[in-house]
């Protein structure tokens, strides 16, 4: 079985998605937004306090990501679109289709937080983009914007189209492989934990991974 799992940046696939992207199917991870901004001398707040230029950040961004999909077995595709960090968001929809055209199943980012919460942009246009090319796409609760909570929902707007949550408790040996992964997004990490007020690298934190199957 083919699978692809569409990751919007260079880390939501192995926070998300760790179950299926480490399972035993034949599997693609395809990173949308990895292109560097043409200005050597931008530093976006967010890329601000790693200590080199927004370029230099994306690059070692890719090797962060390489290393950890390695833990996995796996080798990234990576689009090379521009996020919307660094300017006008880029992506082209035949470059998109052209990597979900032979799978079998696709995995989608649902472009969902807590209740209360928000999701990065990026993440609802990949859905929205992708939902397009493959309608009947699997979603995946995007992480840690959900802070690994049970009982989410999808937007009013997908319900219908989706069977309930599926929620996939995480073994403790999955946790600690899932946990030294995202270790190594070890420029990503510390922001992270201090912006959603968790330790992504504890495997405690890790407990389920949540997903939608669309009603056929």
């Amino acid at each position: 079985m083919t699978v692809v799992v569409v990751s919007t940046h260079l880390d939501d696939a192995v926070l998300s998605c760790w179950s299926v992207v480490a399972g035993d199917a034949d599997v693609a991870v395809v990173t949308v937004f990895t292109g560097a901004p043409d200005d050597p001398d931008l530093v976006t707040d967010w890329d601000r306090d790693t200590g080199v230029t927004s370029k230099g950040r994306m690059a070692a961004r890719i090797e962060e990501n390489r290393a950890a999909l390695s833990i996995a077995g796996r080798s990234p595709t990576d689009l090379g679109f521009l996020e919307s960090q660094y300017g006008a968001r880029t992506f082209d929809s035949g470059v998109m289709e052209e990597c979900l055209r032979d799978a079998e199943i696709v995995y989608l980012p649902a472009g969902i937080g807590v209740p209360g919460g928000r999701v990065h942009d990026d993440h609802i246009f990949v859905r929205d983009a992708c939902l397009e090319l493959r309608p009947a796409a699997r979603l995946y609760a995007d992480q840690p914007y959900c802070l690994f909570q049970a009982g989410l929902q999808l937007p009013e707007g997908l319900r219908d189209g989706y069977w309930g949550a599926d929620e996939i408790l995480l073994t403790p040996a999955q946790r600690e492989r899932k946990a030294e992964a995202i270790a190594a997004y070890g420029g990503e990490v510390p922001k992270l934990d201090r912006a959603f007020g968790i330790q992504l690298t504890d495997p405690d934190t890790l407990v389920r991974e949540t997903f939608w199957h669309p009603v056929v």
